[in-house]
């Protein structure tokens, strides 16, 4: 009989975010796929679980593919980690989920994301947007992705970390203007958890607020001639959102501008929805 691969989501910070599933899950499981033996211990102990732990990551994911899945054609159910939040979303983990279905079958177990964390909380409007994880390292390939960035026309999601954050205000200023809104998130769910919300060239003005530790969470929004249009709306939708339904703010809205009628109540619905 083969066996089973659940994807386990972990606290991305606050241990208490760790859900009764998850805790159960681990209980049944074999064992642990971890990143860190000791991130992972400690989230094991907060919890009293004890289960025995084996390392895999990106240095070594490729050497122990071949066991693992022979594990999990034997039968082991087989619990896979992150340091923190939802597994192979820019995480270890694709390498092995590839090989499902006639060698395992695999079991999501939802919970913490930074990434769902940061849109549920976003002041930039995202009902649609792109997710593109850690963006490259060299010049020329981020300043590529950074043009794809600015025609997209949709807000973007991406992960940073402190070495480079200051870097890449710099660079989207340059290449999508001064005006692009940017939202970073640090240490979300933490003790000190941090939303900064503002123009790149704002942030960049202001940096020295910012503290550079762990990693962050950017949605990043070109401000492109509609877009600021659209903005500049906000607070007359604010206020005609205390009288009146989004169908008739958008009739209102629609008597004095000329953007169609679909795209205004798209924006009117996403600005009413973040009060």
């Amino acid at each position: 009989m083969a066996g089973k691969l659940f994807i386990v989501a972990t606290p991305i910070g606050n241990l208490g975010d760790f859900t009764y599933r998850a805790i159960e899950t681990i209980k049944t499981c074999d064992y642990i796929l971890a990143e860190s033996s000791e991130r992972t211990s400690k989230l094991l102990n907060q919890y009293n679980l004890k289960k025995k732990i084996v390392t895999f990551n990106k240095d070594n994911e490729n050497t122990k593919l071949k066991a693992i899945i022979a594990d999990l054609e034997r039968g082991k159910q087989i619990a896979l980690v992150s340091d923190a939040g939802t597994p192979s979303i820019s995480d270890p983990g694709f390498g092995l989920l590839k090989h499902q279905d006639k060698n395992f079958s695999v079991s999501p177990i939802p919970g913490s994301s930074s990434l769902t964390s940061a849109l549920s909380v976003s002041p930039i409007p995202v009902n649609t947007f792109s997710f593109l994880g850690f963006l490259p390292k060299k010049t020329n390939d981020l300043e590529k992705r950074l043009n794809y960035i600015k025609n997209l026309g949709m807000p973007v999601i991406i992960f940073e970390n402190k070495n480079r954050l200051s870097s890449l205000l710099h660079k989207v200023q340059k290449i999508c203007g001064k005006d692009t809104l940017i939202c970073i998130f640090r240490e979300l769910t933490k003790l000190h958890e941090e939303i900064i919300f503002g123009t790149v060239s704002k942030l960049i003005e202001n940096s020295g607020n910012i503290k550079y530790s762990g990693e962050f969470t950017l949605i990043i929004s070109v401000s492109n001639k509609e877009s600021i249009e659209f903005n500049k709306l906000i607070p007359k939708i604010l206020k005609l959102s205390e009288s009146y339904t989004t169908k008739e703010v958008v009739d209102i809205l629609h008597l004095f501008c000329d953007h169609p009628k679909k795209e205004l109540y798209n924006f009117v619905l996403n600005v009413r929805q973040k009060e």
